[in-house]
C-alpha cells in the first residue's frame, strides 16, 4: 500500500464508529497487519502482527499526538527512547507512553504479535467522556497515574492485568464489538483503581549496543553448521564478550548459548518436516557431527525424538 493510501486508511478509520478495519503492508524487512477496533470517539484497538525484523514508520500519517497501551503477546519489540536509548517489550511487560518521533520499529525475533489501545485526547468528544464517565473511566486520571512526570512508563503487570488481555485477544476472533469494548473498559478501570501494573527496571541500550548485538546475531546465525566463539565475534567487533553477551541477552531476551541451541532446533525442526535429509545431513547441517548427540538435544528440545518428530509432523 502506498504511503498516502495508507494515510488516507488510517484518516477514515479514524472516523468509524462501528467498522473492523484491517490495514496491510509489506516492506523488504517484513509485513505488519493491523486489525483495528474502535471503541469510543478517540480511543482504538489495534492487533499488530509483524513478520520480519524491520518496519518503516513514517508519523506524517498521523496527524494527532497519542498516547498508547502496548501488551506483548509473542515476540519481542524495540522502544525507542530519547538521546538515542532503546529497551525491549516482551510479555509481562505492559508499556504505556507518548508517540514518539521514530523512523521504524524492531522487532529482533523476526516476529511479533501485540495488542494497543490508543488514545487521543483531541478526538475525544463530550460524548465520549460522558460516556467513559458512566463506567467510572477518566482517561486524564489514568495518564496522569502513569505519566504524570514521564513520557514512558514501562511496568511488569500483575496476573490481574495479563489475564484481562488474554481474554481481550480471545475475543478478537468473535468481532463483537460489544464485547471488546467492555473487555478494553475493564482494563482502563483496572489500571485507574488497582495497582496491576508495577514499575520495571528496564536496561537500556544505546543505539550503538543494539545494533553490535544484531550484528552478532547476523554472523552467529548466517551458517549454523559453523560453531563460532563468542570470543572471536567480540574481539571482530572491538567490544568484551562479556558486554556482548549482556547487549545480546538484552536485544534478544535469551542467552547466546540458550538462543542458538534455539535456532538450531527450530531450524532442524524445519528440515525434519520438510524435506527428506538424512537425520546426519540435518544434524551436520545445524552443527553437530555426532548424530547421537543432535538426537539428545533435539529430543531435551522437543521431547520427541527426530524419527519421531519426522513421522508425526511431516508434511
Amino acid at each position: 500500500m502506498k504511503q498516502n493510501n495508507y494515510s488516507k486508511e488510517v484518516e477514515k478509520l479514524l472516523n468509524t464508529n462501528n467498522e473492523i478495519k484491517t490495514l496491510e503492508e509489506s516492506f523488504t524487512a517484513g509485513s505488519i497487519r493491523i486489525t483495528v477496533y474502535p471503541i469510543t470517539p478517540g480511543i482504538y484497538l489495534s492487533l499488530n502482527e509483524v513478520n520480519g525484523t524491520t518496519i518503516p514508520f513514517d508519523e506524517k500519517i498521523y496527524k494527532y499526538e497519542m498516547t498508547t497501551i502496548n501488551q506483548c503477546i509473542a515476540g519481542r519489540c524495540e522502544f525507542k527512547h530519547p538521546e538515542e536509548a532503546v529497551s525491549y517489550i516482551s510479555p509481562q511487560l505492559t508499556c504505556i507512553a507518548r508517540k514518539r518521533k521514530m523512523d521504524s520499529f524492531s522487532y529482533p525475533l523476526g516476529n511479533y504479535t501485540g495488542l494497543e489501545i490508543s488514545i487521543i485526547e483531541a478526538l475525544l468528544d463530550e460524548d465520549a467522556k460522558d460516556f467513559l464517565g458512566k463506567f467510572s473511566i477518566d482517561i486524564e486520571l489514568l495518564l496522569d497515574k502513569f505519566l504524570n512526570n514521564t513520557e514512558t512508563f514501562i511496568g511488569r503487570a500483575d496476573n490481574r492485568l495479563l489475564i484481562r488481555f488474554k481474554e481481550l485477544y480471545q475475543l478478537l476472533n468473535s468481532k463483537n464489538l460489544g464485547r471488546i469494548r467492555l473487555k478494553v473498559l475493564e482494563i482502563f478501570e483496572l489500571l485507574i483503581s488497582e495497582d496491576v501494573v508495577y514499575p520495571f527496571e528496564s536496561h537500556y541500550l544505546t543505539s550503538v549496543q543494539a545494533a553490535l548485538a544484531r550484528r552478532a546475531h547476523d554472523i552467529l546465525t548466517k551458517d549454523l553448521s559453523k560453531h563460532i566463539a563468542a570470543k572471536d565475534i567480540a574481539a571482530e567487533l572491538g567490544v568484551s564478550e562479556t558486554s556482548l553477551k549482556n547487549y545480546f541477552k538484552e536485544v534478544y531476551g535469551l542467552c547466546l548459548s540458550d538462543y542458538m541451541k534455539s535456532k538450531r532446533m527450530k531450524y532442524a525442526a524445519d528440515k525434519l518436516q520438510n524435506t527428506s535429509l538424512s537425520i546426519l545431513d540435518i544434524a551436520n547441517s545445524v552443527g553437530y557431527t555426532n548424530q547421537g548427540r543432535f538426537a539428545k538435544v533435539f529430543y531435551d528440545y522437543y521431547k520427541a525424538k527426530p524419527l519421531e518428530y519426522r513421522r508425526n509432523y511431516s508434511t
